[in-house]
């Protein structure tokens, strides 16, 4: 009986630990960024239109806030370095073991790969069954199955959202280092070491687009990838490292929440007025963007993690429930959209229309990956971590 009564209070105190690290706000959050992303390429399918809307002697114009879409991206990576690092920074806090690195990594593989290689091996089968094999080279599948298409030189991704899986992959190898620095080291300095990273990084993939010497070592393109966006994954690691060591006040985390919202209106307002500068390496912005972004939205997603009240709706924590899948698998549907002539373009109309024939079955695919691909997956795993901790707490 005694036994039973330990097994169950360990059982009990593993929950809790859990629930400890789920921030609903921030799956809300998820949500959030995945629609956004979502918003963007249903406008660039329908043509990118004017959304202007005339109300009375005013216009409203919308199209900055889709046309900035892809910062949901960026949203993801800063969620994703704060998200990951708690359950390191509370080890360090608490003077507990820190989390198996080995676990860690083996429920990164189970989050990320099996939703992806089955996607993958559906588009290789629909691309061979169509006749469009030009792209299924070896060096392009064996890059995909390996989620390092980022270092091929092409670089033709078999799904329009695959550029950015290596990056994901990339941060899950160095965030356990990122938390020990942290732990190690004062923040300032550690911030400051990430930042110069970055940046000098960014300055030589400039620097090879112009000199040919650069360019035979380096690409102009890595400036998407890792360590170009070091800063960005870090700026997630430290509002973390934030929350968990001082807890905010609901009128604090307003401010907060307030004050990201402002740096995020910022950077779609210079993106807005000069374009994609980035594609046009226009200096300083191309340098600055990421670092810019990075502390905009940690802080956004510092402050909706200490307000919890907010970013809860039902909507947008289903939404933030199946957004990985909805992320991988918007963009391939929408292509098939495409290919079958069902998508209008060309104006605010279009975009409506292109809406509502896409979305309910981009949200039903999304949520049949997620029920049966990803959550099994999951569960496992989540089974296997709980009989371990109570067989440990029964010696």
């Amino acid at each position: 009986m005694r036994a039973a009564t330990d097994d169950s209070r360990a059982a009990a105190v593993s929950a809790a630990a859990r629930a400890g690290d789920y921030l609903p706000a921030l799956t809300g959050l998820r949500g959030l960024a995945a629609g956004w992303v979502l918003l963007f390429h249903l406008w660039e399918f329908s043509g990118s239109p004017s959304l202007a809307l005339r109300v009375a002697h005013h216009t409203i114009d919308f199209t900055p806030l889709v046309s900035c879409g892809f910062l949901g991206v960026d949203l993801f990576f800063v969620l994703s370095g704060f998200l990951l690092s708690i359950p390191f920074h509370r080890s360090t806090l608490r003077r507990t073991p820190a989390p198996s690195l080995l676990t860690f990594w083996e429920r990164r593989c189970r989050r990320v790969l099996p939703a992806y290689y089955l996607q993958l091996a559906i588009i290789i089968a629909v691309t061979l069954f169509v006749g469009d094999a030009a792209s299924l080279t070896s060096t392009n599948l064996i890059s995909h199955v390996l989620l390092a298409q980022n270092f091929v030189p092409i670089r033709e991704t078999l799904n329009g959202v695959y550029w950015s899986m290596p990056i994901e992959w990339d941060f899950y190898v160095i965030l356990p280092l990122l938390a020990l620095l942290l732990a190690r080291l004062r923040a300032w300095l550690v911030l400051f070491a990430m930042m110069a990273l970055a940046l000098t990084f960014r300055i030589a993939c400039y620097r090879a687009a112009f000199d040919p010497a650069w360019a035979r070592y380096l690409d102009y393109g890595y400036i998407m990838q890792l360590p170009a966006r070091l800063d960005e994954f870090f700026f997630g690691v430290l509002g973390a490292w934030l929350y968990v060591r001082a807890p905010m006040s609901r009128r604090a985390a307003q401010c907060v929440i307030l004050a990201g919202a402002i740096g995020i209106g910022i950077a779609m307002t210079v993106w807005t007025s000069l374009g994609n500068y980035i594609v046009m390496l226009q200096l300083p912005w191309l340098l600055l963007h990421f670092s810019w972004l990075g502390a905009a939205f940690g802080a956004f997603v510092l402050g909706a993690a200490s307000q919890l009240s907010w970013f809860c709706g039902r909507a947008l924590s289903w939404l933030g429930l199946i957004s990985y899948s909805l992320y991988l698998w918007h963009y391939p549907l929408l292509q098939a959209g495409q290919h079958f002539h069902w998508l209008a373009t060309g104006s605010a109309a279009a975009l409506l229309r292109t809406a509502v024939i896409m979305v309910p079955p981009i949200l039903l695919v999304s949520w049949l990956s997620q029920h049966f691909v990803e959550r099994p997956f999951l569960a496992a795993h989540q089974r296997k971590v709980a009989d371990l901790q109570q067989a440990t707490a029964a010696l």
